[in-house]
């Protein structure tokens, strides 16, 4: 039998009463972020936004158009929709602007746009048109972890590479209506090839040896980090025990702000896998504070409020999910949730 056709699919706000679209468009932008008019306020009912996207399996493909506005992931929807994905967009029409740790990245049409979702985001755009493909980090992981280290920044259109990797997601946009699932299949992998191949180039990545050598070094070091989260890890026990010299340790983990920060951000990530997992619930919150790394449940509880914006306690009360917006309840269709359903990473299971 042929391969089938590709699903697309579009969603407009323009189909909706004005005092519905917002509501419609925030049900359907939240499987990303949470919405806000540019001064953080509520923004106009009457929003004109519309999203096509394509189910090509393991990943979504798609391009969003929309007025200006506020997008956010912040801790409390990081931890409640576990969406464990890479986005990589290129801006077709329009931009933005992006609050980072080290000042703002000012986004323009032609750019590209990495945001690991398991990251912080805030972004104030202008009225824009983009174009996005949905990577699940445990589908794409080597890909994923190259990518991740460039979250929220500016990958500038002055670079032809990126000029032509942008030229190439165009094309497949393009010409992935007429195609049946193999051959879209087959035009994917040659566009992750090509990030592949732009990421092995980029200065920004570890100098230290080749970049395959160094990622698999990477790779291993992660791994170790996960399946000893409760023991102290510093540069110095990981240098010893992978008998590499702590100053290949500390290039490794530069993009994470150090191996500090990371074992904190792993700590934390499978704390709230166990806290939300009934596979856990006969272990009290603070034993799960301590198989996680924390050596008093007082710490661990400060720690993960700061990181959560709940305590360990509500999180697995499921208070956090009060935060959520009610989507079925409404009687709005939702955009197709391919998404959701794309495959995740699960923390604790994968550590066996």
């Amino acid at each position: 039998m042929p391969a089938p056709i590709v699903p697309v699919v579009h969603f407009d706000t323009s189909v909706y009463a004005p005092k519905e679209r917002f509501e419609a468009w925030h049900q359907n932008m939240s499987v990303f972020f949470d919405l806000a008019a540019p001064d953080g306020g509520m923004p106009k009912k009457d929003i004109d936004g519309a999203i096509t996207a394509c189910n090509l399996g393991e990943t979504v493909f798609g391009v969003t158009r929309s007025e200006t506005q506020l997008f956010e992931r912040k801790p409390v929807k990081i931890a409640r929709d576990d969406m464990d994905h890479i986005l990589v967009q290129v801006f077709l029409e329009g931009g933005g602007v992006i609050d980072g740790l080290n000042g703002n990245e000012h986004i323009s049409a032609g750019d590209m746009l990495v945001i690991d979702m398991a990251q912080n985001f805030t972004m104030r755009t202008s009225a824009f048109q983009n174009l996005t493909l949905v990577l699940p980090r445990v589908v794409q992981a080597q890909l994923s972890e190259r990518l991740s280290v460039l979250h929220g920044k500016k990958i500038s259109s002055k670079n032809p590479m990126i000029r032509f990797m942008a030229e190439h997601m165009k094309a497949l946009w393009y010409n992935v209506p007429d195609m049946n699932m193999d051959q879209a299949g087959s035009m994917l992998e040659g566009t992750l090839g090509l990030m592949e191949g732009w990421l092995s180039q980029d200065g920004r990545l570890s100098e230290e040896n080749t970049p395959e050598v160094s990622a698999a070094l990477g790779q291993s070091i992660k791994r170790y980090i996960e399946q000893h989260l409760c023991e102290p890890m510093t540069p110095r026990i990981l240098a010893t025990h992978f008998r590499i010299s702590r100053s290949q340790i500390y290039r490794i983990f530069a993009p994470y702000d150090g191996v500090a920060r990371y074992v904190w951000e792993r700590r934390m990530l499978r704390s709230r896998n166990m806290l939300t997992q009934s596979a856990f619930n006969h272990m009290t919150v603070g034993s799960i504070g301590y198989e996680c790394g924390f050596l008093s449940e007082s710490h661990f509880s400060r720690t993960f409020k700061s990181r959560f914006g709940v305590s360990p306690s509500e999180m697995r009360m499921g208070i956090w999910e009060a935060n959520s917006m009610e989507d079925a309840s409404k009687g709005l269709p939702l955009f197709p949730s391919w998404v959701t359903n794309l495959p995740k990473t699960g923390l604790v299971s994968d550590l066996g």
